[in-house]
């Protein structure tokens, strides 16, 4: 017992001495509180950061023990962490027997912003905004990083493709074009066409009207009746048969959808600004089906992928083959130019006429041509920095004729579908911004749901045309109509930026929620200030504004909304 006392007291000395001679630091002893610099970072690729234990200290440093859990994503040494490739991560540093982590997650790819102050004045110059809406605000970027997965796929290739024929099913007038039955009794076609014409035109278009202006012109009901008269002789002057056959078109050049075989513009005043019997808008290239050619040749009534009626005649070339109409706009993620930017035109040329100056509208899809192909000289000019396409012409007959065309590398096209993200959605949204609103497509210009329409149709996805219809489609939906407006205002909130809000006339994309106001972006005609007297102004441009704003019942967008709308999220979600 003696000798075990002994010894213990021998130790206790020792580790007295030992403590005296070499002082222990007590900030590198496992009694102090540690924690990670970050627990939880975001890097894109070729990104850096230096993690570290706090408190810090060179001693501490060298017994830091650094794991990545995937390094191939995140390799981590002394604490340094570097972005390799897209993934999740978890950095370990241990210490003292204890673990301490941070969740590192790469993304593939850097946006870079450029932030400028609402108050500077050298940007904004005279412009005006509607009173909610900040200068940083008009660019897509400012809601972009508001939303958390900005970048995020929201719908694959193959999940548009299946979307689509949701959609076709869905109806609202929408027609899946390709596997559409052309065989038809053409002469009930053009009974139909002449009933629809004195009926859903004269009748309820005009309604009790006495009075309508014909290019500026005033027509009195005796007027109206013997024009009327002579479009039915038209329609009913078309050669017909029992036993016929749909012809395949292609739009030429960007044309108006009529309600009545003529291209007046018609008005209920003398200062109208609208042209009353324009239903909707084709881009160049988009396919039709010819349902029926007026006597006088100028006019095709045609069935469109998303509503019928009657256009120009030459503005259309006609297919001889399926197989030649289909290689013009059946086009694939490898061979497809996109118009991702409000409109492009080409280069003007005495060459080539048919191809000179063509307006090329948002949403518009061209084949490429393969490179094999592409020839040495196109209307005198070497293909540099250029993208060649083939662009559908008319030769003298109306028959399709394929022409070569260079768009130059720095206009705002994409080669194959871009990606259907938020940020993809709002940069194409903010290229019209401030564009002239045009009713049902007039004036080369979009009104409010061929603006939305032609946004998603860049992602290859096909929507149907009016608001109503929009509202039907075969996506998620959300009822709004039956919640007040605070607990619109908290639905709304939960939104993807891209989804629609759809109000009785008007549709809106949303952009995001700022300091408790819900913002929307949107080819419109009029509406009042939220604030102020209930002063209508008449906008009609791609405008942002507030949900707060004001109609003319006096009631705010907000109070309204009927219908929320995620044209990326099938219905079946």
């Amino acid at each position: 017992m003696k000798k075990m006392k002994h010894a213990l007291c021998i130790l206790v000395t020792v580790l007295l001495l030992g403590t005296c001679l070499f002082p222990f630091d007590l900030s590198a002893s496992a009694a102090t509180t540690y924690r990670m610099s970050r627990t939880k970072t975001t890097l894109y690729v070729g990104d850096s950061e230096q993690l570290a234990l706090l408190p810090a200290s060179a001693k501490v440093t060298k017994k830091i023990v650094w794991r990545s859990s995937k390094a191939s994503v995140v390799p981590v040494k002394k604490g340094r962490i570097t972005a390799k490739k897209a993934g999740k991560a978890t950095i370990t540093a241990k210490l003292f027997g204890k673990t301490y982590r941070c969740l590192v997650t790469v993304k593939s790819a850097k946006v870079t912003y450029i932030e400028v102050p609402a108050s500077d004045e050298a940007q904004t110059g005279n412009q005006i905004y509607q009173q909610d809406v900040t200068h940083q605000m008009t660019s897509a970027s400012y809601w972009c990083r508001k939303c958390k997965d900005a970048d995020k796929v929201l719908l694959t290739g193959k999940e548009i493709v299946a979307q689509n024929a949701a959609n076709y099913q869905a109806g609202n007038s929408m027609t899946d074009l390709k596997n559409m039955d052309i065989a038809y009794d053409s002469e009930k076609t053009r009974a139909a066409l002449s009933t629809e014409l004195m009926t859903d035109v004269r009748v309820d278009r005009i309604g009790n009207r006495t009075t309508i202006y014909r290019n500026g012109i005033a027509l009195d009901t005796t007027a109206m009746d013997t024009w009327f008269a002579e479009m039915k002789r038209n329609i009913e002057g078309a050669t017909v048969s029992t036993t016929d056959t749909r012809k395949y078109g292609i739009c030429t050049m960007r044309a108006d959808l009529f309600m009545a075989p003529t291209n007046d513009l018609v008005g209920w005043s003398e200062t109208d600004a609208d042209s009353e019997f324009i239903n909707s808008s084709l881009n160049v290239n988009e396919p039709v089906l010819i349902n029926l050619i007026t006597a006088d040749k100028k006019y095709y009534h045609v069935t469109c992928n998303n509503c019928s009626g009657w256009v120009e005649a030459d503005h259309f070339a006609i297919c001889d083959t399926k197989e030649s109409w289909l290689a013009q706009w059946d086009l694939t993620n490898d061979n497809v130019l996109v118009v991702t930017g409000s409109h492009v035109t080409l280069n003007k040329s005495n060459l080539a006429p048919a191809t000179s100056g063509i307006d090329l509208y948002l949403g518009t899809q061209l084949p490429l041509v393969s490179k094999n192909d592409i020839p040495e000289q196109i209307a005198e000019r070497y293909p540099w920095y250029s993208y060649t396409v083939y662009l559908p012409t008319r030769d003298a007959n109306g028959k399709l004729k394929r022409e070569f065309a260079l768009i130059s590398s720095h206009q705002d096209v994409h080669i194959g579908y871009p990606k259907l993200t938020v940020n993809n959605i709002l940069t194409l949204a903010f290229s019209c911004l401030g564009d002239r609103y045009g009713w049902g497509g007039m004036l080369g210009a979009m009104d409010c749901s061929l603006y939305t329409r032609n946004i998603y149709r860049c992602f290859g996805l096909e929507i149907p045309r009016n608001t109503n219809w929009q509202a039907n489609m075969s996506a998620y939906r959300k009822d709004l109509s039956q919640l007040d407006a605070k607990q619109k205002a908290a639905f709304i909130k939960t939104l993807t930026p891209g989804a629609l809000i759809q109000f009785p006339g008007h549709i809106t994309m949303y952009l995001g929620t700022v300091n408790g106001k819900s913002y929307v972006i949107s080819d419109l005609g009029s509406l009042a200030e939220s604030t102020g007297d209930l002063n209508i102004k008449s906008v009609y441009s791609v405008s942002i504004n507030s949900l707060d704003v004001r109609r003319r019942s006096g009631k705010t967008w907000l109070e309204e909304a009927t219908w929320a709308i995620c044209p990326f999220i099938p219905a079946s979600r």
